[in-house]
């Protein structure tokens, strides 16, 4: 458990040391989000109903609304494992069934969250975005820049009512809300 906090961290330094001043959606901005969205989620228990323990099934990244950041993480992300179990990312719209869905991503580009929230607060799914409005609506996880670097502010009990689990090595990371 040392050895995923010590790796965290140091993810952490080298990402917080990547971001530049533009927030512009460059390859080098996907991929640090592809870090945290694949650091995070080795910090999250799904319910075993949804996720067996054994490593069989994949974990499912799904991304709202933009194929092309679906793409990108797909090739980011491609051959990364969370506890045995490999990442399958695809790109989810307001219409889909978000059951499957083990991470929903709502990137800035989508406007209103709150539809997507709502169809994910049904089931065990890390929710993660990037906007105060999609925070103040529900969302679990936010990414937000602060003093050029990446940083992350969890809703504990909005993750704990859908059955999902966040190890204290991750909320001891986390921010207070920006």
């Amino acid at each position: 458990m040392i050895y995923i906090i010590r790796l965290f961290a140091k993810s952490w330094l080298v990402l917080t040391l990547l971001v530049n001043p533009g927030w512009s959606m460059d390859q080098r901005e996907l991929t640090i989000k592809a870090a945290y969205l694949f650091r995070l989620s080795l910090f999250v228990v799904w319910p075993p109903a949804n996720l067996d323990l054994k490593g069989s099934e994949p974990i499912i990244f799904c991304v709202a609304d933009d194929s092309n950041i679906s793409a990108s993480l797909k090739s980011v992300l491609a051959g990364k494992l969370i506890n045995q179990h490999r990442i399958t990312v695809m790109t989810a719209g307001l219409s889909d069934d978000l059951s499957s869905c083990h991470l929903l991503y709502l990137p800035e580009g989508v406007q209103t969250p709150q539809p997507f929230l709502q169809a994910a607060a049904r089931y065990p799914v890390l929710t993660v975005g990037e906007t105060e409005t999609f925070y103040r609506h529900g969302g679990m996880v936010l990414l937000f820049k602060k003093n050029n670097t990446v940083r992350f502010a969890i809703n504990q009990q909005v993750a704990e009512e859908t059955g999902l689990k966040l190890k204290a090595q991750l909320l001891h990371l986390a921010d207070q809300q920006p």
